[in-house]
C-alpha cells in the first residue's frame, strides 16, 4: 500500500470536519484532527468540535485528547502524530488530515525544528525594544534579517517576532534557513486540498456559527472552566471565542459587543489562516458555494488521490 495522506486544509468555519467525516466514512478510515484547540477536553463548543455522531461513527484522533491543565506543544503533536499515521497504515487504511492549524499542519507533514541555543541575554534586549520601541520597530528589522520569516509567520504575535529574530541574533542565519537546513524527511508523502469559500459568505457562516455557539452554551462552558481551573495559567483561554466570554463575564463587555466581537475576530482569524495557507505550494484548492459541494468535492478528492 501506497504510504500517503489525504490533508484537507482551509479557514474557520470552511466545513473541513464535514468533509473529512465524508470521506472518511466512504474510505473507511480514521481522521488525525490538526487543531491546536480541539485537542482539550473542557473546550467544546468554542471550538466547533466535531458532532458526536461523527466521532462515534468514524474515529478522530486528538480530540478531547488532554486537559488544558496539561502541557502540551506542537513538538509532542508532531512525535504523536507521527505514531498514529503509522498506526493506521498499518491497518491498510489510508489517513486523513483535517485542520485550519498551520503549525500543527506543518509539524504533522514536515517534522519540527530543532531550536538552536539562544543567549537570554538577547532575548532580555529584544522584549526590551519590544516594550520602548514597541512592536513595529522589531518587525522592521525582521523584515531586512530574514524578509521570507517576515512575510510567513504572525506579525502580530510579539513572541513570533522576537523568537525570529533571537534566533537569527544568536546564530547569524535566518531562521527561515536553519528550518531548511534541518527538514526532516518523513517516512510518507501527501496530497493537500483546501476549501476556499467567497469570503463574504464565508464571513456569512463563521458569524452564524458565533451566534450559534452563544446559544448552544458558550458562556455556561466558560463559566465551568473558569470554576474549575486557575484561567491565569491557560494561555488557550486567550484565544477567539473564549477571551471575548471571559470579558463579558468580568463585565467589561454587553452581550452584544461580546458577539460582535467574537464574529469580528473570528472573521480576523480565518483571514489569517487563508494568509497562512495560500502560501503554500502545494495546496489543491476547491472552490465551495455551499456545503451541497462537498458531495463532489469529496469524489473528486478520492478520485485526484488514487490517481484516476
Amino acid at each position: 500500500m501506497e504510504r500517503r495522506l489525504i490533508v484537507i486544509v482551509g479557514p474557520t468555519c470552511s466545513g473541513k470536519s464535514d468533509l473529512a467525516f465524508q470521506i472518511a466514512e466512504e474510505l473507511n478510515t480514521e481522521i488525525i484532527s490538526a487543531d491546536s484547540r480541539q485537542i482539550y477536553k473542557e473546550l467544546t463548543i468554542g471550538t466547533a468540535k466535531p458532532p458526536l455522531d461523527y466521532l462515534n461513527i468514524v474515529n478522530h484522533h486528538f480530540i478531547d485528547h488532554i486537559s488544558i491543565d496539561q502541557d502540551y506543544n506542537v513538538g509532542r503533536y508532531s512525535k504523536q502524530s507521527e505514531e498514529i499515521i503509522e498506526e493506521i497504515f498499518s491497518k491498510n487504511k489510508i489517513p486523513i488530515v483535517a485542520g485550519g492549524s498551520g503549525l500543527y499542519i506543518n509539524a504533522l507533514l514536515y517534522g519540527i525544528f530543532e531550536s538552536p541555543e539562544i543567549d537570554s541575554e538577547n532575548r532580555k534586549s529584544l522584549e526590551h525594544e519590544c516594550e520602548k520601541l514597541g512592536l513595529s520597530f522589531l518587525i522592521k528589522k525582521l523584515k531586512k534579517a530574514d524578509l521570507e520569516t517576515y512575510l510567513k509567520i504572525d506579525l502580530k504575535n510579539p513572541r513570533r517576532v522576537i523568537r525570529a529574530l533571537e534566533v537569527y541574533e544568536s546564530t547569524g542565519i535566518p531562521i527561515s534557513q536553519l528550518h531548511k537546513m534541518n527538514a526532516v524527511q518523513k517516512s510518507f508523502t501527501s496530497k493537500i486540498f483546501g476549501l476556499n469559500w467567497e469570503r463574504k459568505i464565508l464571513y456569512s457562516r463563521i458569524n452564524e456559527r458565533a451566534l450559534n455557539m452563544i446559544e448552544s452554551g458558550l458562556i455556561k462552558e466558560v463559566e465551568g472552566i473558569i470554576k474549575n481551573h486557575s484561567q491565569e495559567n491557560i494561555t488557550v483561554l486567550q484565544t477567539v471565542g473564549y477571551k471575548e466570554v471571559i470579558e463579558y463575564l468580568k463585565g467589561n463587555f454587553t452581550r452584544t459587543q461580546m458577539i460582535e466581537l467574537i464574529q469580528r475576530n473570528t472573521r480576523r482569524y480565518a483571514k489569517r489562516q487563508m494568509t497562512w495557507f495560500r502560501k503554500q505550494k502545494d495546496i489543491h484548492w476547491f472552490e465551495v458555494k455551499s456545503e451541497k459541494d462537498f458531495s463532489l468535492i469529496k469524489d473528486k478528492i478520492i478520485k485526484k488521490f488514487r490517481g484516476n
